[in-house]
């Protein structure tokens, strides 16, 4: 965190300063997935559960196995502890608070941005690809650093940071059950992130917020990925319908409790409460809403880049 907070800690106000953009943000949909037809499509189109998708392989035969039931029971006693083992916790994790705080400072100097972001390769090429992306590509193409900044105005350089920092929470050891699932976990926690960004605006609601709870949702599935690891579950590849549902219940439930602990926003607090206690399906939050309708989105993006 040393970097971020050279970067973004103490800095004072000047007339030049990043200001939220008029245009599409990041989070919008693409052009290609934008309107009511493909929101009619997504929700026809539901594919394969999420966690066959993740692993790659069809469904198993109908009905839970032993080894299902061992597996969703371990998951249980890790839910009914009062806090989780902090070995369960994705990487990381411990980094969310400080990165909320600093990237809600607004009024910041696009100057001291641009000289301080020109220091670390990997945000100033993660600013200058999301500036240059087709959220905006009818501004042009980007000329420098500054301008990319200007570009995306406080709102896309938050979701710029945010998704260079808190990649690592999916990264994991080698060997390791999570490891084999990590890259199209992030696949989908990247794409998620853009569609409820998206859908988080049109709803009325803060477009950051729903930006980090599409990014952080799978978080989830980390945690339960380390609990199985740590039970001695590495060999579970297949899954029932009836297996695959409750872990998933169960994953949105870890993201909860673990999301719980980072007091982002009150409406990010809110749901990450009504998480841990209340299966998506089910939640009436205004966030649950926006990410079941940005959960279908993303997973047809998904499909139609697979094809």
């Amino acid at each position: 965190m040393s970097w971020l907070s050279r970067l973004l800690g103490g800095q004072p106000a000047a007339k030049a300063a990043v200001r939220p953009a008029a245009v599409a943000g990041p989070g919008d949909a693409p052009p290609k997935l934008a309107g009511a037809k493909i929101a009619t499509d997504a929700a026809a189109a539901e594919g394969p559960p999420f966690l066959c998708w993740l692993f790659g392989t069809p469904l198993a035969e109908p009905g839970l196995t032993p080894q299902e039931q061992q597996a969703l029971a371990q998951i249980d006693q890790v839910l009914a502890q009062p806090a989780l083992p902090p070995e369960l916790l994705p990487r990381a994790a411990s980094v969310v608070p400080q990165l909320i705080a600093m990237l809600r400072q607004h009024d910041l100097p696009v100057a001291a941005l641009s000289e301080r972001i020109a220091k670390d390769p990997i945000v100033a090429a993660e600013v200058l690809r999301m500036a240059g992306s087709a959220y905006y590509s009818r501004m042009g193409p980007v000329q420098d650093l500054a301008q990319a900044i200007q570009r995306l105005g406080v709102e896309g350089l938050q979701m710029a940071i945010s998704r260079v920092v808190l990649r690592p929470m999916y990264q994991a050891s080698p060997g390791t059950l999570t490891a084999s699932v990590a890259p199209r976990l992030w696949e989908h926690a990247d794409a998620l992130s853009r569609h409820c960004a998206g859908g988080a605006r049109q709803a009325g609601l803060s477009p950051f917020d729903g930006y980090l709870a599409g990014l952080l949702l799978d978080t989830g599935w980390t945690v339960l990925f380390h609990a199985l690891q740590r039970g001695g579950q590495t060999d579970l590849t297949r899954f029932s319908a009836e297996a695959a549902a409750a872990f998933q219940q169960r994953a949105h439930r870890l993201f909860g409790r673990v999301a719980e602990t980072w007091q982002i926003t009150p409406a990010f607090s809110a749901f990450a409460a009504d998480a841990a206690r209340v299966p998506l399906g089910q939640s009436h939050d205004p966030m649950a809403t926006t990410l079941r309708t940005a959960q279908s989105l993303c997973m047809l993006e998904l499909a139609t880049a697979a094809a």
